[in-house]
């Protein structure tokens, strides 16, 4: 069906400016994977000597672009691994921390990049469960492994916020990843690793935000997805398969309402013209009484006002998109009675590795996919920022 294909594109930009890449090759997706991704593993690495140096895309202030620098490669100790990073997705997150919007990391400069994946380069003493050559995606919400979240096993919720390219530990925008426990690792086996890069938040960010509201869900009530980019993307796939229940999709861009019939959507509304009322009527035409579950990818004043005013009585209402809105919860009003409010939080270890097994199987098809070589990052940066991806972009160093 439509939503099973995938569009994978290389693009080669010859400088890191902000110039829009070149429109590169388009490929067509195989059952399994896209013609630049083969799900078949290469040959594993042979013991290598490694390279005293390495190239990374690091942040030297906020509103600049990102510099690639040569720096040492890091070298594992006791329990760590270094992975050889083959993709790592280019998250809205990152724009965030590029311009300045928010304001988080206790160090600069840093690496960023936190949905990572690649072939594990070295281990060090005591590592017993990865070896050299390994295929692995990079869990990157690490915690301080002490604290009341981390031994409940969700340490994406852990206060100490270590999370990898977002905090004192460089990402993936590098051609090394050091990970400073190898339980951070889940092992691919048919899957290429930069295909399975973005899965790590892109995908697991929605898996988590559905996973905890199908208890609301039922075949007969469609669901609301509000945002079509890359996590809503995934956030359609995932719902297809996890739930029997119609899809409605919302997107102010007539391209991403495109993307998101393709990837599975029954109904797409643009509530840029169609306006919030009308948009509001089409949604209520199409689930008299609301929607079983409303998720909003963007986290705007607006969608949030929608997604609460979508969903029906007993309904889930799943905040996912950090936009900067406020929701405005007024019993009887602006909200059904019984609805349950909640902010997902990108999600745990045994979450990924779900998320992973049904990829790794076929069963969750990628979205449009495009790589693009390290050199041209702060195109990605750029064309990302103008609406230019149509899925993922995936940095390939």
């Amino acid at each position: 069906m439509d939503g099973d294909r995938q569009c994978a594109t290389e693009h080669h930009p010859p400088s890191t400016s902000h110039r829009p890449a070149g429109p590169g090759v388009a490929r067509r997706a195989g059952a399994h994977g896209t013609a630049d991704a083969p799900r078949l593993p290469h040959a594993p690495l042979q013991s290598p000597m490694l390279p005293a140096t390495m190239r990374a895309a690091r942040l030297h202030a906020y509103g600049q672009p990102l510099r690639i620098d040569e720096i040492a490669v890091p070298r594992p100790a006791a329990g760590q691994v270094l992975v050889r990073v083959e993709g790592a997705g280019f998250c809205h997150s990152d724009l965030h921390l590029l311009s300045g919007d928010i304001q988080t990391l206790p160090k600069i400069p840093v690496t960023l990049g936190h949905e990572n994946a690649g072939r594990v380069a070295a281990v060090g003493a005591g590592v017993t469960r990865v070896k050299e050559g390994d295929a692995v995606a990079v869990y990157g919400g690490w915690g301080d492994g002490t604290c009341d979240y981390c031994v409940a096993g969700e340490e994406n919720c852990c206060p100490t916020f270590q999370w990898v390219g977002l905090s004192q530990h460089d990402g993936g925008y590098a051609d090394y990843l050091l990970v400073p426990q190898e339980r951070y690792l889940v092992p691919l086996h048919r899957l290429a690793p930069r295909e399975a890069a973005p899965l790590t938040d892109a995908a697991l960010t929605p898996y988590r935000a559905i996973k905890r509201a199908l208890p609301a869900m039922t075949s007969d009530y469609p669901a609301l997805v509000i945002g079509t980019g890359g996590l809503g993307q995934f956030g359609i796939k995932l719902l297809r398969l996890l739930t029997g229940g119609e899809v409605i999709a919302v997107d102010v861009a007539d391209d991403k309402l495109a993307t998101a019939r393709e990837v599975g959507a029954h109904h797409v509304l643009n509530s840029r013209t169609l306006g919030p009322e009308a948009t509001m009527a089409e949604i209520q035409r199409l689930s008299p009484g609301g929607v079983a579950a409303a998720f909003d990818f963007v986290g705007a004043e607006g969608t949030l006002a929608l997604a609460l005013g979508s969903a029906r009585k007993l309904g889930r209402v799943v905040q996912v998109g950090l936009a900067g809105g406020t929701a405005k919860l007024t019993a009887l009003q602006s909200w059904q009675p019984e609805v349950n409010f909640s902010v997902s939080f990108w999600g745990n270890i045994k979450e990924l590795r779900e998320v992973m097994a049904m990829a790794d199987d076929g069963r969750l098809t990628p979205i449009p996919l495009e790589f693009h070589p390290l050199e041209a990052i702060n195109d990605v940066a750029h064309r990302l920022e103008h609406g230019q991806v149509r899925g993922r972009a995936v940095v390939t160093p």
